[in-house]
């Protein structure tokens, strides 16, 4: 097959929104299938981009990096510090910015490629929940079987801020069913967000939940974090930033509990963040009471951060219930470096994973039964995921599904296109 893939979080973007766009091209083309990809031109270009077929649509946020004086949008984004503000375009514009910021470039260069090139299908991944509007016009336009991958529910607990009127309440509802119930297929990376579609009677997904790249964590296997963990202390690492079903506050109340009744168990403990922090996130895990440790790293390249993670003594997850359905690609890079993992996460997609793995699995929340696990971790240590199941979440396994899925949509509509002549 040859499929369009668009996506508009993409390599050399360095959101972790751009990891699983990435490994499925990468692998359908390892499968043998054909990938050309669609993305924005807002993260800048990679000099071999015309070797591997992908294009770059016109963005408008690159106007606002250049009013800062960046080159990238990125470059907005690398610092050790982020507001956690949504855009005030956010609130305005249905279903999200980049409605008008990228995505009628990318329909018009999607149309272009299509009238130049024989697509198979056409593959769209959310967020942002407006690209699927580009697959929907090649569908209409071109008559491309397309199939729309959601890696976060389009309303389900939603992470866009809500919409202050009724009527764009009510345009977004439309737009999401008018939208994911034309697609030839849909599919999600979580149960939640998939029963939530069949219950509203708007799409059967298929789930495909996400993956770990072997040949990634292959490369960044000679790479050293460069960070000097406390020996004499068992070290919890988190990785990435935290932001909404993310919140680490209870994992701060649960060290200082530690620290105020037992102290010897406190002592042997440092937790070590590497990510950017908000002003308030930096402000809570500077609570930290004596002897228990926290430290902040900042931003780690990739590399040094899937280093960092094989380094420590155990891994830290969070997934608050507030967010079911959220199954956290950290989750997937933490199997990769064969260690235990804390996850945080009773009540979440992410929880129920991991407790199928074999992790210590607490609530989010839960500052007591947070200290009880911190407690056990520093005692007798906490169980390393088994290994035969962890590997059924390696790549090319997500890539060979989603390739199944890809081949029934393009049967399907090649089916019906028969019956109706």
């Amino acid at each position: 097959m040859n499929v369009l893939l668009v996506a508009y979080f993409f390599p050399p973007c360095r959101d972790i929104g751009a990891g699983r766009p990435a490994a499925m091209a990468r692998y359908l083309e390892r499968l043998g299938h054909g990938v050309t990809v669609l993305t924005t031109r807002a993260y800048g270009e990679l000099p071999d981009d015309a070797e591997h077929g992908v294009h770059r649509a016109p963005d408008l946020q690159l106007a606002r990096a250049r009013l800062r004086g960046e080159r990238t949008i990125g470059s907005l984004y690398a610092a050790d510090t982020y507001s956690g503000r949504p855009h005030p375009l956010s609130r305005v514009l249905v279903p999200e910015p980049l409605v008008a910021a990228w995505m009628p470039f990318a329909r018009a260069l999607a149309l272009r490629l299509a009238a130049s090139e024989r697509f198979d299908c056409v593959l769209t991944t959310s967020p942002p929940e407006s690209a699927h509007l580009v697959g929907h016009a090649l569908q209409r336009r071109r008559g491309l079987p397309w199939v729309a991958e959601l890696r976060d529910a389009w309303r389900l607990e939603s992470l866009r801020p809500p919409f202050p009127l009724s009527a764009q309440r009510h345009l977004d509802g439309w737009l999401e069913r008018r939208t994911l119930a034309a697609a030839d297929a849909v599919v999600c990376v979580s149960q939640p967000a998939a029963a939530d579609l069949r219950a509203r009677g708007i799409a059967n997904p298929l789930v495909i939940e996400n993956g770990w790249d072997p040949e990634q964590v292959e490369a960044a296997r000679a790479e050293s974090s460069g960070i000097g963990l406390d020996p004499d202390r068992v070290s919890l690492v988190y990785t990435g930033r935290f932001g909404r079903g993310r919140d680490p506050r209870a994992l701060v109340d649960a060290l200082a509990m530690l620290a105020r009744d037992e102290p010897e168990i406190a002592a042997r403990l440092e937790l070590l963040i590497a990510g950017p922090l908000t002003a308030e996130e930096r402000q809570s895990l500077a609570r930290a009471v004596p002897p228990s440790r926290i430290a902040l790293l900042g931003t780690l390249p990739h590399e040094r951060a899937l280093a960092l993670q094989r380094e420590a003594d155990a891994l830290a997850l969070i997934a608050h219930p507030q967010r079911s359905q959220l199954l956290n690609y950290k989750l997937f890079e933490y199997l990769a470096a064969e260690r235990p993992i804390l996850a945080l996460a009773a009540g979440t997609e992410a929880g129920r994973v991991a407790a199928e793995l074999g992790c210590e699995v607490v609530g989010a929340a839960d500052a007591r039964a947070i200290a009880g696990a911190l407690r056990r971790l520093s005692s007798e240590g906490l169980p390393v995921p088994e290994r035969a199941a962890a590997a059924r979440y390696a790549y090319p396994a997500p890539a060979e599904k989603l390739a199944t899925v890809i081949e029934a949509a393009t049967s399907r509509r090649a089916s019906s296109f028969s019956a109706s002549g």
